[in-house]
């Protein structure tokens, strides 16, 4: 059945929307059929009322089981085909795709206007992704790990209704978010080389949905401390989609959450409580609920004391008055005031800390003028809150070590300033530890997170994990970093901080995502997705950058991996896909400099700290870049070109540019790297330094990894003592195989992270 339009069928449904009309709006009665297709009456494509509306490419009819809607050209162009009124605003579209290779980006777009403005859900290399074009530009709304293979076809569902867009497969949601962008538009094919289709249905969102989801399975309680247990369970499915779950504890309905994990937090400690999950829909249908499960709460750590408080005064109160062991419970609600809440001089211990946290995550919300400042104290935890305060700093560590700031979440209320959202600083800061976090959405100039230190000396061992950073931007030409470490003045110091297991989207603020302005830092095993810039090494020396993953989605413009500055860097077992950077933003760049602080270092005045540090000694070892604009570039800005550089074991293998590009180099050294796709060098290298073979990688897990028959397996020169595992977490036995990924088998323990992952509701 082809679009609805004879003059038949539209008296008849006009009919019954008018006598549905008289029922209830609450319960809509019926969805109305815009739109079906399954092409077993076409004997070419496009047809019907089909038309071409982005590119041409290689449409035709082929047969696979039934006939489907296929497109056969493999250039990585995209050809979007439309159907249906421009006039459609709010509906359910569903289409069967089967994609032709992981690597490139098939799917189905809605409120499609022009090859400039649509939503598209799109398979694509080990992820499903819910994206917006808008005035030309490509956001990302929403991303999840989803592995399709070329053998099965997937049921894609776009639901656009109002500013809702939620994408679904076989039923089930995976991405969603609002936007406000796009009203109206067609419903239509998004392909960006081979793919099939079949089975098209649009309805509009008058649906009448009866059906519950299935039950949750696999539910599973955990406590993790004396006051809180995590819960996780396996999604439900739906015959529409299930949008979220509601937790009950003991019999009551204490949240819901649209993720499958939940934390139950503001417990008594060596209680036992009872725990079900019940899944619901669109429609508000529930499902029966999961099979109990129980958990006791830890014991309490010293048998502090609890106060519970409510309102903005008992909270001051109540800090006025902690001492270590001393736990603050904030009901749900809402906390503001004039200044700050001020803990000063309040020092708890390792094991009785002090402790300020809400009842149940994220529903005790710090707003208006209200802030945290933690000054001259120790062991002093801030959990659970959300801050959404205005005009300043939500959280401000100022001369105070062993401060722990977990599981809240930052979204502050933006006036247009500049801001620091959570700041360390002070004499005598250490050993401070941010986890667990979400930051954003953010707009104003300002970091995330900003660690500076005394007059002298940068804040020490500080560490920064498990955070969920995203959407801030747009573009500004400096002060815009989602995480500061450092700065110039400081830049001497050693901050030995560490920055790790950190998932950042769309960080599109500042030409550097992360700008480390200290010395002796670690940033290792963080996700950096779509976002442009890159992590930089902008001042200080002897950074490690090792087991990180840069991925974009090819259309981004910007998105870089790692830029470096000044002695004695190691950038190791990083993973990079996909990127769009150039200039500033290559995947890799040992930069040039405008000031040479000599071979160890330390020849400077104070008017140099801000300059461009001349590169010495930086070891680029055992990297991966595949499918990226650029690969290693050395000396690509300023005047003094980098000093003996080892350039050594890495892997670029990229359609376009020049792989290993030598622009200013002094006393470089190649070894055992592979080059493959495009222009090799630059410069005169043997095989022994740059290899043009073909690494034969194949698609593991989302990512490309080394295949059985690589050339790269067991090929690694030079002993470097400090690459021990892979990318995987995988140990490396013997000669080491060159590139990130070592081919093993043993148990993968570092994988690209999601949302799941990270932020206040994480394991």
């Amino acid at each position: 059945m082809k679009m609805l339009k004879s003059k038949k069928v539209i008296p008849y449904a006009l009919s019954c929307m008018l006598s549905f009309s008289l029922l209830p709006l609450a319960t809509p009665a019926f969805a109305a059929t815009l739109l079906t297709d399954d092409f077993e009456s076409y004997s070419s494509f496009p047809a019907g009322t089909w038309t071409n509306a982005s590119g041409n490419g290689s449409w035709s009819i082929a047969t696979d089981g039934s006939k489907v809607a296929a497109q056969t050209s493999s250039t990585t162009n995209t050809y979007i085909v439309t159907n249906g009124t421009s006039s459609w605003s709010n509906y359910t579209y569903s289409a069967k795709v089967k994609v032709g290779s992981t690597s490139v980006r098939n799917g189905i777009v809605a409120r499609y206007t022009n090859s400039n403005n649509y939503y598209f859900l799109i398979l694509y290399n080990g992820n499903l992704l819910l994206n917006k074009k808008v005035s030309g530009s490509t956001t990302t709304i929403q991303q999840v790990p989803f592995t399709a293979n070329t053998s099965t076809f997937y049921n894609l569902q776009l639901v656009v209704n109002g500013t809702s867009v939620q994408g679904y497969v076989n039923g089930t949601l995976m991405v969603q978010g609002t936007d406000t962008s796009l009203t109206n538009g067609v419903p239509g094919f998004y392909a960006n080389g081979v793919a099939e289709f079949d089975d098209v249905s649009v309805t509009d969102s008058a649906v009448s949905d009866t059906q519950a989801p299935t039950v949750p399975t696999g539910l599973s309680a955990s406590a993790v401390s004396s006051a809180q247990i995590n819960l996780t369970w396996t999604a439900s499915t739906d015959n529409v989609g299930v949008t979220g779950y509601d937790v009950f504890r003991d019999g009551s309905l204490i949240g819901s959450t649209a993720t499958t994990s939940y934390s139950d937090s503001g417990l008594s400690a060596s209680t036992t409580y009872s725990y079900t999950i019940k899944a619901k829909d669109a429609a508000n249908n529930l499902s029966q609920a999961s099979s109990p499960v129980s958990a006791t709460t830890q014991a309490s750590g010293g048998g502090g004391t609890v106060v519970n408080v409510s309102t903005s005064a008992q909270l001051a109160s109540a800090i006025s008055s902690a001492t270590a062991g001393t736990t603050i419970v904030l009901a749900n609600g809402t906390y503001t005031n004039g200044g700050n809440f001020s803990v000063s001089g309040k020092n708890g211990t390792a094991a009785n800390p002090i402790t300020i946290k809400a009842a149940n995550t994220g529903q005790a919300i710090i707003s208006g003028g209200a802030y945290f400042i933690v000054s001259n104290s120790s062991y002093v935890v801030i959990e659970g809150l959300k801050f959404m305060n205005t005009g300043n700093t939500a959280v401000k560590l100022d001369q105070s070590n062993n401060v722990r700031v977990t599981r809240n979440t930052f979204a502050l209320t933006e006036n247009g300033n500049s801001l620091k959202w959570v700041y360390i600083g002070g004499a005598n800061s250490h050993h401070n530890r941010i986890d667990h976090n979400e930051f954003g959405p953010k707009h104003d100039l300002g970091n995330f997170i900003t660690v500076d230190g005394s007059s002298t000396q940068i804040s020490q061992y500080d560490t920064i994990e498990y955070n969920y950073f995203h959407d801030i931007g747009p573009r500004a030409t400096n002060e815009m970093e989602a995480i500061r470490l450092g700065v110039s003045t400081l830049s001497m110091s050693d901050a030995f901080a560490t920055i790790q297991y950190n998932l950042f989207e769309n960080c599109d603020g500042d030409p550097e995502y992360i700008s480390v302005k200290s010395g002796h830092n670690t940033v290792r095993y963080n996700t950096f997705r779509n976002s442009q810039g890159v992590l930089s090494s902008r001042h200080g020396h002897a950074q490690s950058f090792y087991g990180n993953f840069f991925l974009g989605d090819g259309v981004k413009a910007g998105i870089g991996g790692i830029r470096l500055y000044a002695n004695d860097h190691k950038v190791f077992n990083n993973y990079f896909e996909n990127l769009t950077g150039s200039g500033y933003a290559d995947a890799i760049n040992v930069d040039g400099g405008d000031f040479d602080g000599g071979t160890n270092g330390n020849t400077f005045t104070s008017s140099d700290l801000s300059k461009h540090w001349r590169v010495y000694r930086a070891q680029i070892v055992n990297n991966t870049i595949v499918n990226s604009t650029t690969g290693v570039v050395i000396g690509g800005n300023y005047t003094l070109a980098p000093v003996d550089s080892t350039i050594a074991n890495n892997i670029v293998n990229n359609a376009t540019g020049t792989l290993y590009n030598e622009v200013k180099t002094s006393n470089t050294t190649f070894s055992g790297n592979i080059g493959f796709g495009s222009t090799l060098n630059n410069k005169s290298r043997t095989s022994a330094e740059i290899n043009n073979v073909n690494p034969l990688l194949t698609t593991s897990g989302g990512l490309q990894k080394l295949s059985t028959s690589s050339p790269a397996i067991n090929a690694s020169t030079g002993s470097y003592t400090f690459v021990t595992t892979d990318m995987d977490g995988q140990s490396r036995t013997g000669v080491n195989d060159v590139g990130a990924d070592e081919y093993a088998t043993s148990t993968i323990t570092n994988v690209p992270l999601t949302t799941s992952n990270v932020g206040p509701l994480a394991p």
